[in-house]
C-alpha cells in the first residue's frame, strides 16, 4: 500500500468508480498498458489488506494516482521503462497526454485536465498539482528528477565529433519547454502555504532533504527591479527553483495566472491570457518567474535545455511572457 495519500476517507462527495471504470478512464487518459498494470497491482495489494471500507480505500489510491508526482503516479510513469532515447521520448509524450497539455492561440500551454485538489471528490477524472506535506515534497522532487532525466535523454545525441559520447541538442518543443512551469507549480504552492522565507527554504532543504541550496546568478529574474534584490534559490540538484523578493515574497508566473483562472464546466481550470487584463505588477511577476530546470547544473546543457528556449522571440515562451520581457 502506498503512503502519503491525503484523501479523507470520511469525505462523502466522491463518486465511487469500479475497477473496470477506473481502467477504462486510465486508458482514455493515455496511460500505457504497463502503467495500468502497475495501478492494478496496487489495487490488488489494497484489497488483500481487507480494510474496513475497501471502496473508500480504493478511491484513496485512485486520487493518489491522480496527484502528479505521487509515488504511485511516478511508478505508473516509469513502469517497465528500459533506458533509451526512444523510450524516454515516449514517456514524456505519455506524461503530457495524461496531463492534457494543449497549446492555445496565445502560445501558452494549457493543462486541460488540471483540477483543484480540494474539489477532487467532485472531479475524480482530473489530475492535481498538489503537495500537502514534507514527505510528499520529497517524493515529488524524486519525480521531477526522473522527468528531468527523461528530457535529458530525449534531447541527447551522439556524434563522431564527440567520439560517441553524449552531447545535447537544444530543446525545440513548446510543450516540453512550458511543462517546466507546471512541474514547478506544486513546490511554489507548498512554499506559499508554509510561508517559507529564504531562510526557511534553506533550513527545510538541510533538515528534510539533507542538502544545501545554491544561490545562482539572478540577473534574468530582476527585470525592472532597480536594486536587483530578487534572490534565486535552487535545490542542490539545480532542478527546483524559487525567486524571492527583498520582502521574502515569492515571485512567480503563478501569482499572475491564478488571478486570471477560469473554471470550466468539468471542474478543470484554464488561464485567461488576455494581455490587457494583466496589471504591470502581474506582468513583472511573469517576466521574472521561476521555472523547473531540466539540467542538473549550469553551463552549456542548462543553456540548451532551459536557457535558450526561454529567450524572447525563440517561439517557445507564452506570448504574454515575451511581451512582459519587453516592458522591463
Amino acid at each position: 500500500m502506498r503512503t502519503g495519500a491525503t484523501f479523507r476517507q470520511d469525505d462523502q462527495r466522491y463518486a465511487v468508480l469500479t475497477l473496470d471504470e477506473q481502467i477504462a478512464q486510465l486508458t482514455q487518459d493515455g496511460w500505457s498498458s504497463a502503467a495500468i498494470k502497475q495501478y492494478q497491482m496496487n489495487v490488488e495489494r489494497l484489497l488483500e489488506t481487507r480494510s474496513f471500507d475497501q471502496q473508500a480505500t480504493q478511491m484513496r489510491l485512485w486520487f493518489d494516482a491522480h496527484r502528479i508526482g505521487s509515488e504511485i503516479f511516478t511508478d505508473m510513469l516509469m513502469a517497465e521503462f528500459k533506458p533509451s532515447q526512444e523510450n524516454a521520448t515516449a514517456r514524456i509524450a505519455m506524461l503530457e497526454q495524461v496531463m492534457g497539455l494543449e497549446l492555445d492561440a496565445e502560445n501558452f500551454v494549457q493543462m486541460t485536465r488540471l483540477g483543484f485538489w480540494s474539489e477532487r471528490g467532485a472531479t475524480p477524472t482530473l489530475y492535481y498539482l498538489y503537495i500537502g506535506e514534507m514527505q510528499q515534497l520529497r517524493t515529488y522532487i524524486d519525480f521531477t528528477n526522473r522527468v528531468a532525466r527523461l528530457m535529458y535523454a530525449k534531447y541527447q545525441t551522439r556524434t563522431k565529433r564527440f567520439f560517441g559520447q553524449p552531447s545535447m541538442t537544444m530543446l525545440n518543443d513548446v510543450v516540453d519547454h512550458q511543462l517546466r512551469y507546471y512541474l514547478g507549480k506544486p513546490m511554489i504552492d507548498f512554499a506559499r502555504t508554509q510561508n517559507m522565507t529564504r531562510v526557511g527554504l534553506k533550513q527545510s532543504a538541510q533538515k528534510f532533504l539533507h542538502r544545501q541550496v545554491r544561490y545562482p546568478d539572478a540577473r534574468y529574474h530582476n527585470r525592472g527591479v532597480a536594486d536587483a534584490s530578487n534572490l534565486k534559490i535552487v535545490t542542490h540538484d539545480y532542478h527546483s527553483e524559487f525567486i524571492l523578493d527583498k520582502h521574502d515574497q515569492l515571485v512567480s508566473i503563478w501569482n499572475a495566472l491564478e488571478a486570471h483562472q477560469v473554471l470550466q464546466e468539468d471542474g478543470s481550470v484554464r488561464f485567461d491570457l488576455t494581455r490587457d487584463a494583466y496589471t504591470i505588477e502581474e506582468l513583472q511577476q511573469i517576466a521574472n518567474t521561476e521555472s523547473l530546470n531540466y539540467a542538473n547544473h549550469g553551463g552549456k546543457i542548462h543553456d540548451l535545455l532551459d536557457g535558450d528556449p526561454s529567450v524572447r522571440g525563440a517561439g517557445y515562451e507564452p506570448a504574454i511572457r515575451d511581451y512582459a520581457k519587453t516592458l522591463f
